[in-house]
């Protein structure tokens, strides 16, 4: 809780001549030592405090405003055991001294001892219900111990009963934000803005807690306040700049973490961040110097390795690009992205197997980019891997369901797989799309017979022959069904089409073959 304001040097001055005054008249008043004593602790002269309080019990022994007085003194100068033996003495001769119970569960919140702590303030509480002092107290204690929901409602209480502390609203405030309570966070601080309406700390505050809401024009108000107010404060204009980075306002906070490199040019997260906002504003002559000057701050940094290497990717420098990958993974060994980028490198090089490699990493540490899944299937497919590129497959398509060509690969997968029932869900899912696209039809008309539907597959292979009427493959498929069906006359008009027209002598030897069969029934 909240101490009263030291006195002013000439007030306290005037203060103490009165206190000597009074202990001259009076040496054997215990009341005189301990008005000086609470001089000499206001204005931070503790040991002198102590020595008139040790006055006031040798000549009250047992004194119990004395002993707590001394009590708050020694703790204050971290003795506490000597504080909690004043303390102790002071409930012995006065029990319903609540003074007493709350700083004794200060000390013993100060020397870890949570549980003790929260047992005087409990009694702290059943002494003086009508204090606040009791439930911040333990709310305080509640609130290391990581029991949030007590912490809050003991601070409730406390707010009732002294609705202008601002330590209170504070406090409530961390436990909400431990709970992930965020509205409930932030009407605290609205409340303190409320009574306080210019402090920068609760701007600030409430800035952060909208930028977690991802309300990030209230956010940068907020800031905009804090930096008003403090025009030195490289933390206010860091926090504004992420939120105008988060509003896609690139150049507003390119120029605010400029700001805070001016006040402090090693800050580096604002390096990191100008970085980022410079890498997508494509101003590359720029993010050179900056991640050069964050480099030299610490040569491991991987987010500025990685800059580098998409700089230079983009700038047709894969050499280079690669090595900066390269770099950025030697510093942080689970950093997807870099992984990501450094297999499109190495895909582009025709180097499929460190390309899937990397790519591996990249999913492993948490790459959810459908366009990831694409190239690693397409590499396990290359490498006639087909269940694994099945897989990532259906992964790309979970993140791309409108890429008809990743579904019509997929459908080429599933039918090398034997798998035709899905070959022919995914041909004529893009046939919807691609209604002219005659090998399109081709595949479709192709998993259907090979999966046993053939009149599905006859209209199909109809389909694609009134597309392009060349496909002889085409024709002699669909002449194999109308021969497995008994319909002569149809199947040897398609095979004489065949052996006519093919220049496939293999598909001409078999059409020739099957008229032979036909003749020889007839």
């Amino acid at each position: 809780m909240s101490t009263s304001p030291a006195p002013r040097s000439a007030d306290l001055d005037r203060w103490l001549a009165e206190a000597n005054a009074q202990i001259e008249q009076n040496p054997a008043d215990p009341l005189g030592f301990i008005a000086r004593a609470a001089l000499h602790r206001q204005a931070g002269l503790l040991p002198e405090a102590v020595s008139d309080l040790t006055s006031a019990l040798e000549v009250a022994p047992g004194n119990a405003q004395a002993l707590l007085e001394r009590g708050i003194v020694y703790r204050l100068m971290s003795q506490h055991q000597l504080a909690l033996s004043d303390l102790g003495q002071a409930i012995a001769h006065q029990p319903d001294l609540w003074q007493a119970y709350f700083q004794r569960g200060v000390c013993y919140e100060e020397t870890d001892l949570p549980e003790k702590s929260i047992a005087d303030f409990a009694k702290c509480i059943a002494v003086a219900p009508d204090k606040p002092h009791g439930y911040y107290g333990r709310a305080e204690a509640f609130l290391k111990l990581k029991q949030y929901d007590v912490t809050a409602a003991d601070l409730a209480k406390a707010i009732a009963l002294a609705p202008k502390n601002p330590a209170s609203y504070k406090l409530r405030a961390a436990a909400y934000r431990a709970m992930n309570r965020l509205d409930l966070a932030l009407a605290d601080y609205q409340a303190l803005l409320t009574l306080f309406p210019t402090n920068v700390e609760y701007l600030a505050a409430r800035g952060a807690i909208y930028y977690d809401l991802k309300d990030y024009k209230l956010a940068a108000a907020d800031f905009d306040n804090v930096v008003i107010q403090s025009p030195n404060d490289a933390e206010g204009y860091f926090r504004r700049g992420q939120c105008w980075a988060a509003l896609r306002q690139l150049k507003p906070a390119a120029k605010d973490f400029e700001k805070v490199l001016s006040i402090d040019s090693t800050h580096r997260q604002a390096l990191a961040a100008r970085g980022a906002a410079l890498l997508d504003l494509k101003d590359y002559a720029r993010l050179d110097v900056n991640d050069d000057h964050l480099l030299e701050l610490d040569p491991h940094n991987a987010g500025a390795h990685y800059r580098r290497g998409v700089a230079n990717k983009a700038r047709q420098r894969l050499d280079l690009a690669l090595n900066d990958f390269t770099q950025a993974i030697i510093c942080d060994g689970e950093m997807a992205a870099a992984y990501k980028e450094r297999a499109r490198i190495q895909a582009i090089r025709a180097d499929r197997v460190a390309a899937l490699s990397d790519l591996t990493f990249a999913i492993k540490y948490g790459v959810e980019d459908p366009v990831a899944f694409a190239l690693r299937g397409r590499l396990y497919r290359d490498q006639g891997l087909y269940a694994e590129a099945v897989a990532d497959y259906c992964r790309a398509i979970e993140g791309l369901p409108n890429s008809s060509d990743l579904v019509c690969e997929r459908g080429e997968l599933y039918f090398r797989l034997g798998t035709f029932d899905k070959a022919a869900e995914d041909f004529a899912r893009c046939a919807l799309e691609r209604p002219k696209d005659a090998g399109l039809q081709f595949n479709l008309a192709n998993a259907y017979f090979e999966g046993g539907q053939l009149e599905k597959a006859l209209e199909a292979f109809t389909r694609t022959i009134a597309l392009d009427h060349n496909d002889l493959p085409s024709y002699f498929s669909r002449a194999e069904i109308h021969f497995a069906q008994g319909d002569m006359k149809r199947a040897a008009d398609d095979y004489r089409k065949v052996a006519r027209s093919s220049g496939d002598t293999k598909l001409k030897q078999m059409a020739q073959e099957r008229l032979g069969q036909i003749d020889a029934r007839d």
